[in-house]
């Protein structure tokens, strides 16, 4: 499956990979690693609804918000931190 990331997403892990590791020295990279790890999950996902979702990281505050725009591409419209 392709993803895509918004520029919004794009903008939102950078700015909290530089939060994360104000926290923590490479916090961000394992911010960045599970985040990874989650959209990876999000693309497995069977059921792919062609309306904004949200998915709560496990090990962060954050959500992820994406959309299916078909059965090929996931698309990662904002990331938020709760």
């Amino acid at each position: 499956m392709k993803v895509l990331l918004s520029s919004i997403a794009k903008n939102d892990i950078r700015l909290l990979m530089r939060v994360f590791d104000a926290e923590k020295d490479n916090k961000g990279i394992d911010f960045l690693e599970e985040l990874k790890e989650s959209i990876n999950e999000i693309s497995l996902q069977s059921e792919k609804s062609q309306e904004i979702n949200i998915n709560t990281m496990k090990s962060f505050p954050v959500n992820i918000h994406y959309i299916f725009e078909n059965e090929e591409i996931l698309f990662v419209t904002a990331i938020f931190k709760i």
